[in-house]
């Protein structure tokens, strides 16, 4: 993949006991869950079968994620992995076949932490530097935090995942820039939180939609960065959500940061039905760079914005919609979304 640079200063059949929210994580700004949520009851123990990843493993356990990801049979099958709370150091990469569940329970007190520190110029591509690289269909993520912790100056994946039917959910995701990558297939994220400071949910082919997000600026810059190759090659909604400031910033960032800018000109970006705090920028969105701002054909929308950064006179290459005709979560994904998609997330 093309490097970028800043211009601006397996799904399971899923029991409704497994997918609490992180709530209280000690590594996580929480997402606050839907009342349906907060009524489920979660499991603390494995069910029959899941392999387990723990800090201070059992016999027939595992010390890493990538250790059980390893002893996973290659024969295509439906596959659980059951994380314990705690830190686990190390890149994680999956390309195996098959449906894959990944997840933690939530407890007030814990949480599961994967973290890596890798930038882009040090692996030779985004992707590479991701912490979890997703590189197969049907997969799930619950209750996880995941993090790069690079920092400035670089590029640098907390997530980057490519593939379709890929859901997560109740996790978070922090880095500076390029956070979160979509990359291709069709995706959807429930209930994440997702932190960083540039271009950080950023893709080229993806279908993704992000439902009752919490978004965090870490620092200056544009939220998004999407990159198709024509205007049916990929489109990022983002519904239902939050958009303010990390509690990770070191400065304020009142009217320095836009919901995205275009990597080409067929950026296609939808905000429905979003609170944004104050430091959203009033013109909205930003060019790619002076040089080659990639505005000619985008499509930058927003339907129903609530909150102080919603005020202001947008930029000219966005419009207002007066509905959310064409991006539902059925425009997105498809109507087959309800096969693969935890529906208590939507």
């Amino acid at each position: 993949m093309v490097f970028r640079s800043f211009s601006f200063v397996a799904l399971l059949a899923f029991c409704v006991a497994y997918g609490l929210l992180l709530t209280n994580s000690v590594y996580a700004n929480p997402v606050a869950p839907r009342a349906s949520l907060r009524k489920r009851t979660a499991r603390a123990t494995p069910p029959a079968g899941a392999l387990v990843v723990s800090t201070n493993p059992a016999s027939g356990q595992f010390s890493s994620v990538t250790a059980a990801i390893n002893a996973l049979p290659n024969d295509g099958s439906a596959q659980t992995i059951f994380i314990e709370a705690g830190t686990y150091e190390g890149q994680i990469d999956i390309t195996r076949v098959g449906k894959l569940t990944t997840y933690h329970t939530v407890a007030k007190s814990s949480s599961v932490l994967i973290t890596n520190s890798l930038s882009a110029t040090e692996a030779g591509s985004d992707d590479a530097s991701g912490t979890l690289r997703i590189h197969t269909d049907d997969f799930s993520l619950y209750n996880v935090n995941v993090k790069n912790t690079f920092g400035e100056g670089s590029q640098a994946l907390a997530l980057s995942a490519y593939g379709t039917n890929a859901g997560f959910y109740g996790s978070g995701f922090y880095s500076y820039q390029d956070t979160v990558l979509a990359e291709s297939g069709v995706q959807f994220y429930g209930f994440c939180y997702i932190e960083g400071a540039v271009d950080f949910i950023f893709g080229q082919h993806a279908f993704a939609f992000f439902s009752g997000a919490t978004i965090a600026s870490v620092g200056p810059g544009s939220i998004t960065a999407d990159g198709p190759a024509s205007k049916t090659d990929g489109l990022f909604v983002i519904d239902a959500s939050v958009i303010r400031q990390s509690t990770a910033a070191t400065e304020d960032l009142t009217g320095q940061v836009f919901l995205g800018r275009p990597w080409t000109e067929f950026a296609t970006v939808v905000y429905t039905s979003v609170t944004m705090s104050d430091i959203i920028n009033s013109a909205g969105w930003s060019v790619w760079s002076s040089t080659e701002p990639n505005t000619e054909d985008v499509t930058f929308v927003e339907f129903d914005s609530t909150g102080a950064g919603a005020a202001g006179t947008r930029a000219s290459f966005s419009t207002k919609a007066t509905s959310t005709a064409g991006y539902t979560i059925a425009d997105v994904l498809g109507s087959d979304y309800t096969n693969w998609v935890d529906l208590s997330y939507v």
